[in-house]
This record gives C-alpha cells, structure tokens and sequence, in this order.
C-alpha cells in the first residue's frame, strides 16, 4: 500500500508551521520532505514527520538555536543540557518574582551594616564582559571556569552599571599561580551579610548603600561578593554572601 503524502501546505496547517519554516528546516537539512515532485520542485511530507516537527518547533520555543536542534533531538543528554537551563530560568524568574513580591509588600531593606578594615587579597578570577542585565548570567560562568580551584570565591562588580558593556569576574583567594591576578587593596570598607537567594542582592545592596550615604561616606574601587554558602552547598534560602563596598579614607 502506499504511503499518503501531504502536500506542504496541508503538513504546515497540520504542525502549526509555516510553508517558510518548512522550507528552511529543508534547506537546514533538519526535516527532510519524504518526497519532491522532480518537475515542480514541491514538498510532500509523510503524517509521521509530525513528530520531528513537532519536537522542532517545541525547541525553538525554548530558545534552542537552529545549529544546535539535530544534536538535541539526537542526543539525550543535549537534549537534558537544553531543559536543565530552561528550568533553571523558570526558578530564575519565580524567585525574582518573589523578590518582587517582598519588595512591594514589605518595604525596603534595613540591612545591618558593618564598617571594617579589611585585609589586602589576592585572586586568580576569570572575567568576561556582559550588558547589565546580564549579569548573573556571566558571573556564573565565571565562577565554573576557576571553580576547579580550592579557597574562598569572591565575585567582582562595578559599583556603576551605566556602560552597556560592564566587566565583571569572579576569583578565588590563593597564592596559587594563575593568568589572571586581582589584587584587593586593604582597607577601610562597608559591609553586610545577605541571607536568601541571590535574586534578592539587588535589594541587600540598597540598603547597604544607602547606610553608606546617609553616613557621609564615599564608595571606591569595586563591589565585592564573598560566597559563604551557595548551590554546591544548600538551597537557595539559605544562600549566604557578604557584600563588601571599599570606601575612600579620609586624610
């Protein structure tokens, strides 16, 4: 018996596709029609290609690149690397919601502020460059390229985020060599600890910098991020970080 075969159009409205997508997934190689009429060049598809078009277009929705689909439908573990990040984000967004949340119900932070000398440092630390809100995306990638390395984790920020293009790094202290080496001035700095997720620094570092303004004093040099307790660790509610800002000495 043999096979029916829909014509593009039909298998489009079938999918949910356009005859367009159809033609690139073609032309990409990623869904190949069953047959091609040789005189008029036109596109049938068998009713069990549904299923990769199907699968295609549900990863498109997630954001997975075109280049990157054949390896996801082929290999389950890519296939499991594409789904971890989408569920990582969807965590990412309740508990900015929930950040949100906090903030409108209960008002901003009173955090509890200490000033203190701090001691000079060294890090080996990674960089990389990111838009603002890109933040705790690059300073993760960061902190995986030196986690191989044993001592405290330190994360390094700009005090301002005007530039479209910030730099930010991550380092661990060590006297190990390395390629890349942060010295930390000693000296006299601000500083609170934030217990919770790190969606909620952003209200931690309000309520450290305004403790520091109303108080006469003047920020310098980076914002510093001291990993006390995070995933490798526990939960994200008890994620704990000490936010460290360096302020100018008066004469």
């Amino acid at each position: 018996m043999t096979e029916h075969l829909l014509p593009i159009g039909e298998f489009a409205r079938m999918c949910r596709l356009s005859t367009k997508q159809l033609r690139h997934y073609d032309q990409l190689g990623l869904l190949v029609p069953t047959e091609v009429d040789a005189a008029t060049g036109y596109r049938y598809y068998s009713s069990a290609q549904a299923r990769r078009a199907l699968a295609i277009a549900l990863l498109r929705k997630l954001d997975v690149p075109l280049a990157e689909i054949p390896a996801a439908l082929e290999d389950e573990q890519v296939l499991g690397t594409h789904l971890g990040r989408v569920q990582a984000e969807i965590e990412h967004r309740r508990r900015t919601a929930r950040a949100l949340s906090r903030l409108l119900q209960e008002g901003l932070l009173r955090q509890e502020v200490t000033l203190a000398d701090e001691p000079a440092r060294r890090l080996v630390v990674a960089r990389t460059g990111c838009a603002p809100e890109e933040i705790g995306f690059a300073i993760g990638q960061c902190v995986r390229a030196v986690a191989h390395l044993s001592g405290p984790m330190w994360g390094l920020f700009p005090l301002d985020l005007d530039a479209a293009r910030i730099t930010v790094a991550a380092g661990v202290e060590t006297d190990v060599p390395g390629i890349d080496i942060e010295d930390l001035p000693g000296g006299l700095v601000a500083m609170t600890t934030h217990v919770g997720p790190y969606e909620d620094l952003t209200l931690a570092y309000q309520g450290l910098f305004a403790w520091i303004y109303e108080r006469g004093h003047r920020p310098t040099g980076l914002a510093r991020e001291a990993y006390l307790a995070g995933p490798v660790s526990t939960v994200p509610d008890q994620f704990v970080t000490r936010i460290v800002i360096p302020l100018e000495q008066s004469t």
